[in-house]
């Protein structure tokens, strides 16, 4: 196992690098890395590898890092998928050939030049019989993961896995969470609300497990231009704006009489921080291997004498086997990134019915209460009624006056996808929702989306349980902890190297 592993997060708005190191039973954190991705990544799609290789050599460069190996993810909702599908208890023999018709039938685009594969989350001897098999798919675009891999290979590292972002968000949240020592409970399941420039990637994590995710057309640009034409700003003065002003929400004039914080596993569990955080011990070794898919990718765009690349995608379910053995034969496993909206339910001609759970994105829905089963938590506040806009306000009330309506999207789209899962799984309990990626850092977001859903909602570090002295030395501990939801996904893909 290398010294240290390269977490890197190609958005289409930045590009966030993560190095960790394990050493004995820590992890290290020694780099946090972003950079502009200049528009060289547009919904997902590399339009100039190079301006991204030319970036990453600068940022690794300037920082000092050495080590050359790299885990990455591939986004876009046009060219990746990843799903959870169920089909009908069936032998093993017959649900192998079942199941590539079934991912086929899933993409948006053509099967030819496509790299899939599966894993069966529940094997057929242990569904009842009238019961579903849940299976975990992925597919990508040859050429879009040929294109990724090509700026790796221009920066001058080595990828040692391609891995999916809803499962780089999982192992994040594992990390957060102790790396298994509070990692929830059967039954009870955790959302992961991954909040990009230009969609949000909703996640469902029972336990360990991912088991439901979906893809709304919600992101930071689309508050940026609500600023900007609201306001009457450029883009550039709108994005400023919001980073610099921007909060969701606005206390009443007369201020409520503070609560107790809502509880959560998260803040029940772990240390404050101003406690010192011990470091996670080592998982114990089992001898079992985690359940993981592979297939290969494409050799004919890789370097002379490139390692042999794989893709796979594995989530620890149970304190993790570190695998630190040399000498191995072959790649080591990989995993992609894929992310696609779930359809939803198609509407019929027949006579009106109750209304069923929908994951159709109608902007401006109102939305209802579907009986999200909540973390005790404080009473919900009013709401500041939303003023004509007057220069005369202040200027995060201007703001937040723009960007209101579209959050209440946002809150009624996570809803939503909850009563969806709960229409097929009714004994599951939502437990809490956790905020990451660059938008997560908007002031006040988890109150505002807290007294909404009426659940804990948390901004998720994964660094509490690791030693950060290193870039905390350079950066702050404040700093440090105040960005770690945009490192969220460049963490959980470089612990695929140690979990």
């Amino acid at each position: 196992m290398p010294k240290s592993v390269l977490g890197i997060n190609m958005g289409n708005h930045s590009i966030k690098v993560v190095e960790i190191a394990r050493r004995g039973n820590s992890f290290i954190v020694r780099n946090l890395l972003k950079e502009p991705t200049n528009e060289a990544i547009v919904s997902g799609e590399m339009i100039q590898p190079d301006v991204v290789a030319s970036t990453l050599k600068d940022m690794l460069r300037s920082a000092g890092v050495r080590t050359k190996d790299a885990v990455i993810s591939v986004g876009g909702q046009s060219g990746v998928v990843v799903r959870v599908t169920e089909l009908p208890k069936m032998p093993r023999k017959e649900l192998v050939r079942a199941i590539p018709l079934e991912i086929e039938r899933h993409l948006p685009f053509q099967s030819g030049g496509v790299i899939q594969d599966y894993a069966i989350l529940k094997e057929p001897e242990e569904v009842a019989e009238d019961g579903q098999i849940p299976v975990l798919f992925a597919a990508v675009r040859a050429d879009l993961v040929d294109a990724y891999l090509a700026a790796i290979h221009q920066a001058g590292l080595s990828p040692i896995a391609v891995e999916v972002e809803p499962l780089a968000a999982a192992r994040a949240l594992f990390a957060a969470r102790g790396f298994g020592m509070s990692d929830g409970q059967t039954g009870r399941v955790s959302v992961l609300v991954n909040i990009g420039y230009e969609g949000t990637e909703i996640s469902f994590v029972e336990g360990g497990n991912l088991i439901f995710t979906r893809l709304i057309p919600f992101g930071g640009r689309h508050l940026t231009e609500d600023i900007r034409d609201h306001l009457g700003m450029d883009m550039q003065e709108a994005e400023r704006a919001k980073i610099e002003h921007g909060t969701a929400w606005i206390e009443r004039l007369e201020t409520p009489t503070p609560s107790a914080e809502p509880p959560s596993l998260e803040t029940q569990a772990l240390p404050t921080a101003t406690q010192p955080v011990p470091p996670a011990p080592p998982p114990t070794p089992t001898g079992e291997e985690l359940p993981s898919l592979t297939f290969e990718l494409p050799t004919e765009q890789q370097p002379s004498q490139p390692p042999e690349l794989t893709i796979s995608f594995e989530l620890p379910t149970e304190p993790p086997t570190p695998t630190t053995q040399e000498g191995e034969k072959g790649a080591q496993e990989m995993g992609i990134e894929f992310s696609l909206p779930l359809p939803g339910e198609q509407p019929t001609a027949q006579e009106p019915k109750p209304a069923e759970p929908s994951l159709e994105f109608l902007p401006g829905q109102p939305t209802t209460d579907f009986g999200i089963q909540p973390t005790p938590i404080m009473a919900h506040e009013e709401w500041v009624p939303t003023p004509t806009p007057s220069a005369s306000l202040p200027i995060e009330e201007l703001i937040y006056n723009a960007i209101r309506n579209r959050l209440e999207e946002l809150a009624g789209e996570i809803e939503r996808s909850v009563e969806f899962l709960m229409s097929q799984h009714p004994n599951l309990i939502v437990n809490e929702v956790y905020l990451l990626g660059g938008e997560a850092l908007l002031r006040d977001l988890d109150k505002f989306l807290q007294n909404r859903l009426g659940v804990a909602v948390i901004k998720l570090n994964p660094f509490r349980y690791m030693d950060i002295s290193s870039v905390t030395s350079k950066m702050g501990r404040d700093y440090v902890e105040q960005v770690a939801p945009i490192f969220s996904i460049a963490t959980g893909l470089a612990l695929w190297a140690y979990l």
